[in-house]
């Protein structure tokens, strides 16, 4: 709505219009002396700060006269629309079809994002749009398109559009990428297979991950749930979330297989597994150290625990325990294993690590901070046991056949087996 100012004496008449937007002063003939300082109070009092040369040059272009009782114009804005452009935060190049198969090579050049992170943008230069840059007020002009219903439709699934900021932000974690329809979409797992993975390979996925066929001798580090669809092999893996294996783990004790979450395999030889959560296995764990600070459950009807060490935090159940050779089977209940264990897997790798200080300088300091609250943690659990209520009882049941020699433990009570029994089962004492 246009507005009009006028100064005390009546001979000067500014009158804002806003289409376009501009300042226009009006000269009455009234024979005295027009005080340029006048017309500027009468600027000022309206706010006009800028587009004094747009207004010159327009002038100039419709051959306009400053007359008296005629308006002329003093400020003007020239809102020209411009081109907004969607700029990402990715690279759309290197993902371009994720329905197709991805090596190990490109998934090291991908950046993934989190939950919430903006993926892309739309923006302008403001220095490079055509008119003004400023309004006849001195505020900034914001020249650019966006069709809210458009730039909605462009989001993929687990990708949302911020219709006040202009933004595109994900709902998960996961490696953004733009569709063959132009759709900013994510990733959110990953599948590899293992025949294309060379020996000692070094692979770290921040997201779910795939692994298509038997798995051997590799470096494995996944931040979220982990699908081995054959067999493990003489591998170091950590995963920070749920792991299954189709198959069974083989020989990984090296450095060992750690899991944050639960664990579910066929059977376990010959490793060291240090589990969080749960372990489900199906048929043996075999001269194996396998922890964990919940239960360990075999399949009622053939699981068997041969030989080395299996530890828990809550309960041990599984159909047949004991060696067929005479090697001793430890099965125990223990307060956090995991983390008895862990700290142990640490501290030796802060040993190694110390044999080089100058050059391990920072990773040393990294990995005693983890050491430290990984110690607080322990404390928090033992804390947690002494102070739990009776009720959950601890407890380990074999369904079947103990072969001996076989040492079962809860807590601080032992129970040596040294003759074929069947159906044990030992619970908690206080």
């Amino acid at each position: 709505m246009d507005k009009t100012y006028t100064n005390k004496e009546g001979n000067l008449i500014l009158e804002i219009r806003d289409e376009p937007l501009s300042a226009w002063l009006t000269i009455k003939k009234t024979g005295k002396l027009i005080d340029e300082y006048a017309i500027i109070a009468l600027l000022e009092e309206a706010g006009i700060k800028s587009g004094f040369e747009e207004a010159a040059e327009y002038a100039q272009m419709h051959s306009l006269e400053k007359e008296f009782d005629i308006p002329f114009p003093v400020a003007m804005c020239k809102k020209d629309e411009n081109k907004t452009i969607l700029r990402y935060k990715f690279n759309p190049d290197i993902l371009t079809a994720p329905e197709m198969e991805i090596s190990y090579q490109t998934l090291a050049k991908l950046k993934v994002f989190k939950a919430g992170d903006t993926v892309a943008e739309y923006s302008h230069n403001i220095f490079e749009q055509k008119g003004s840059i400023y309004n006849i007020f001195g505020e900034l002009i914001d020249a650019s398109s966006v069709d809210p219903e458009q730039a909605i439709a462009l989001a993929g699934e687990n990708v949302a559009y911020d219709v006040q900021n202009c933004t595109y932000y994900l709902l998960k974690d996961g490696y953004p990428y733009v569709d063959e329809e132009g759709h900013i979409s994510l990733l959110d797992s990953i599948t590899l297979k293992a025949s294309e993975l060379p020996s000692d390979t070094i692979i770290s996925c921040p997201i779910d991950l795939i692994i298509e066929g038997d798995l051997t001798y590799a470096n494995l580090h996944c931040d979220a749930n982990l699908r081995i669809e054959g067999e493990v092999h003489s591998c170091s893996i950590e995963c920070k979330k749920d792991m299954l294996v189709t198959g069974d783990i083989n020989a990984s004790s090296a450095k060992g297989i750690i899991v944050w979450g639960n664990l579910e395999c066929s059977s376990i030889h010959n490793s060291y597994i240090v589990c969080l959560n749960n372990i489900h296995f199906t048929n043996k764990l075999e001269n194996s150290t396998v922890v964990c600070d919940g239960e360990i459950i075999g399949a009622p009807d053939r699981s068997e625990i041969c030989g080395g060490l299996t530890q828990a935090g809550e309960s041990i159940t599984a159909f047949q325990a004991g060696s067929y050779n005479n090697t001793i089977t430890e099965i125990e209940i223990a307060i956090s294993p995991f983390y008895r264990n862990l700290l142990l897997i640490l501290t030796k790798d802060l040993i190694r690590l110390k044999e080089n200080k100058d050059i391990n300088a920072t990773a040393i300091v990294d990995l005693e901070n983890r050491i430290q609250n990984y110690e607080i943690l322990l404390d928090d659990k033992l804390n947690q046991f002494l102070n739990r209520e009776q009720k959950d009882t601890k407890r380990i049941s074999i369904q079947d056949i103990s072969r001996p020699p076989i040492i079962y433990r809860i807590l601080k009570h032992s129970y040596e087996i040294n003759k074929r029994e069947k159906k044990i089962e030992f619970i908690e004492k206080e």
